[in-house]
């Protein structure tokens, strides 16, 4: 088995503004929480950017988050070389599986510059959620993606209610708490 490699992905330059609130916990002896981090990101609040992608699993060829309002949506932020990554393509996976008969969608984006890497991690955790490339990180972008893994969760009126990253213990219970709300909105 490969040694997996875990590299931090940026795709845009923090400004020294939106890193004061960890220097301050830093400097106060605070950690900052995952949850506190996600409640920060600058979508929350807003209708989400629109994503439309050919997918490399599932059971649709295409997706377009516009054609999903009236479903809570989540989506995904992925790499094939994320540490994490794994772990987490295989909670999205539960979360579709539990969740999609009450009007879940899981959308997985894979931020790999090499689709055959995307592809084959995948193919080989056997997930059945739909899952888009973005090789070019256009959607991470316009999803204001810093770090990988990132959660989104999208409501019915197509609004960012809810981030997050890594996710741990305490991460799957605010995640799956916000999505039970939204659910049952």
């Amino acid at each position: 088995m490969a040694a997996v490699v875990q590299r931090r992905f940026t795709l845009r330059r923090l400004s020294t503004w939106a890193l004061a609130p960890f220097a301050i916990a830093f400097v106060m002896g605070a950690p900052a929480r995952a949850a506190d981090r996600a409640a920060s990101h600058p979508l929350i609040g807003k209708p989400a950017p629109e994503l439309v992608e050919r997918m490399f699993t599932g059971s649709s060829r295409n997706f377009r988050l516009s054609e999903r309002r009236g479903e809570v949506v989540v989506v995904g932020f992925w790499t094939s070389w994320c540490g994490s990554c794994r772990a987490y393509l295989e909670r999205l996976g539960k979360l579709n599986a539990t969740y999609a008969s009450a009007g879940l969608v899981v959308v997985g984006v894979s931020l790999d510059d090499k689709p055959t890497s995307a592809t084959e991690l995948a193919h080989a955790l056997g997930v059945r959620f739909g899952n888009v490339f973005d090789a070019e990180k256009v959607l991470g972008r316009r999803f204001q993606v810093g770090d990988v893994p990132l959660t989104l969760l999208i409501d019915r009126n197509g609004v960012v209610r809810y981030s997050h990253g890594e996710l741990d213990p305490a991460g799957d219970a605010a995640l799956l708490a916000e999505l039970r709300r939204l659910l049952d909105e």
